[in-house]
């Protein structure tokens, strides 16, 4: 081989790998399930605890009645983790889905202590009491994707962006990939209709903002009323 000749090589080279590496994108995105999958009739999840960042412990049993989502990610991800939280951003700031709890689960509890997740929270600005951002043993985080959640290839920095959706019944009711942006609507869609549904017999749902102000209103609509009554009668 001549000198003239080693520019072209090299050009030849670089299209290769670019081709080669466009394959595998290709390859790894139609790996990735479109539509996301839609579940029923699914037993209730067993239990698991967890610790936020605040440093008070998350517990699945506190969200009986509640819609809420589960994704994993790591705070130091270069890659899919940013999307993938953008996106959850994106949905938090849903009205219409303002009544759902996201929990973000980390791969790397070694890395992302209580200190690294809140100031991973805070780069999103995410709300403590609706985006919450938890920890825990890795062997046990593991498990949790895989025997509750049935989310599989979970291990240390390493996840699917998976949403994993959970009615106010306990149950998973859907799975999709919520790396995608175009996957959103879907996702959206589908926390509106569970976010209709009425909670089991017993279970007790915290009133949201909305509610208590129709609450007050009405309470104090009453006040007036039998205030006038009263009125009436003594006149």
């Amino acid at each position: 081989m001549n000198n003239s000749s080693l520019p072209y090589w090299l050009t030849l080279a670089v299209l290769l790998a670019a081709a080669y590496g466009g394959f595998k994108w290709y390859q790894v995105e139609h790996a990735r399930p479109r539509g996301g999958i839609e579940l029923a009739d699914a037993p209730p999840l067993e239990e698991f605890e967890l610790t936020e960042r605040s440093g008070e412990p998350f517990r699945s049993a506190d969200m009986k009645g509640k819609v809420w989502a589960v994704t994993f990610f790591f705070s130091t991800c270069t890659g899919s983790c940013k999307q993938l939280n953008a996106n959850l951003k994106y949905l938090n700031d849903q009205e219409d889905i303002e009544d759902v709890t996201w929990v973000s689960i980390t791969v790397d509890p070694q890395t992302d202590t209580l200190e690294a997740l809140r100031a991973y929270a805070d780069s999103y600005n995410a709300d403590p009491q609706r985006w919450l951002f938890v920890r825990g043993d890795l062997a046990y985080v593991r498990r949790i994707g895989r025997d509750i959640l049935g989310i599989d290839d979970i291990s240390y920095q390493g996840h699917k962006d998976y949403a994993v959706l959970i009615g106010r019944d306990g149950t998973v009711r859907g799975i999709y990939d919520a790396g995608r942006y175009s996957e959103l609507e879907r996702i959206e869609k589908k926390l509106v209709e569970l976010l209709a549904e009425a909670p089991p017999a017993g279970t007790a749902v915290e009133a949201t903002p909305a509610a208590d102000q129709q609450e007050a209103g009405g309470e104090a609509t009453a006040e007036a009323n039998a205030e006038n009554q009263t009125q009436e009668t003594a006149a």
